[in-house]
């Protein structure tokens, strides 16, 4: 059963050089502990799309067919998702005003308890999405898609003091998705197939105050989560890019490459 919802020399001696290295060393210390971690070196390409893709939810667009996917690994390890019954895949490409996204999420029991906009999806099963198109790692995009195509849309300006309410008040005008699902939506006790969910983002709503115009000129950085819970089963968090713990972790964004 299918259900659609459309919606960046002098001589030393070796006291001195010990000293340099301590000081050295410490100076290291302090600018890894400032930044978090080393920035990600994912790199994923936005392949330019000829005509949009329909927003039905369905994979069946030209361009989609053309894009080899991105596959999201268990956050808290790193490790690949051998389970293919449970893998997700994202693809992308773009057109000189919109950004699109394709996730396909595997998904035995596919369930979801929000019905209004901005309510705490990652409560539940959802895909997310952080966008940041000005490289300042307390400023981004967050948005999250419920397989009930429900959305979560906010810009956060303090990635370590969240005020959800608050963030929660921006909205993406432009923003359309979709989400097709193959099973029975809050059905526990059956087996299910897989959703999916389409997204187009205008790049005119991703602008903020360092970034007035965001064009496909504009160095963005990215990741792409889910979180996953099937009945009696551990609750599960993946993303491209991993994070190890918390999604908000701006030094573990990927690149997003216009090609």
């Amino acid at each position: 059963m299918k259900t659609r919802f459309v919606h960046g020399p002098s001589k030393i001696n070796r006291k001195q050089m010990a000293l340099k290295y301590v000081v050295n060393l410490g100076l290291l210390i302090l600018f890894v502990a400032c930044t978090g971690q080393e920035t990600s070196d994912y790199t994923v390409e936005a392949i330019r799309t000829p005509s949009p893709p329909v927003i039905d939810g369905i994979e069946d667009d030209p361009i989609w067919q053309q894009i080899t996917p991105v596959v999201l690994k268990e956050n808290r390890t790193g490790n690949e998702t051998r389970n293919v019954a449970i893998r997700t895949q994202v693809k992308s490409c773009y057109d000189d005003q919109t950004l699109y996204f394709f996730f396909l999420c595997n998904d035995p029991d596919i369930w979801t308890s929000f019905t209004q906009r901005d309510e705490h999806l990652w409560e539940n099963e959802a895909v997310e999405l952080f966008i940041d198109v000005d490289d300042e790692p307390e400023t981004y995009v967050e948005i999250e898609v419920s397989p009930a195509n429900v959305l979560f849309d906010s810009y956060i300006v303090d990635t370590l003091n969240i005020d959800v309410p608050e963030t929660a008040l921006f909205n993406l005008e432009g923003i359309r998705t979709a989400v097709e699902v193959s099973g029975t939506l809050n059905e526990r006790n059956d087996k299910d197939d897989h959703w999916t969910v389409e997204i187009a983002i205008p790049l005119a709503d991703l602008g903020n105050e360092n970034i007035p115009q965001v064009t496909t000129a504009t160095e963005m950085r990215i990741n792409f989560y889910r979180l996953d819970e099937n009945q009696g089963k551990e609750r599960m968090y993946y993303a491209w890019s991993p994070t190890v713990d918390r999604f908000h972790k701006p030094a573990s964004f990927g690149r997003l490459i216009f090609k």
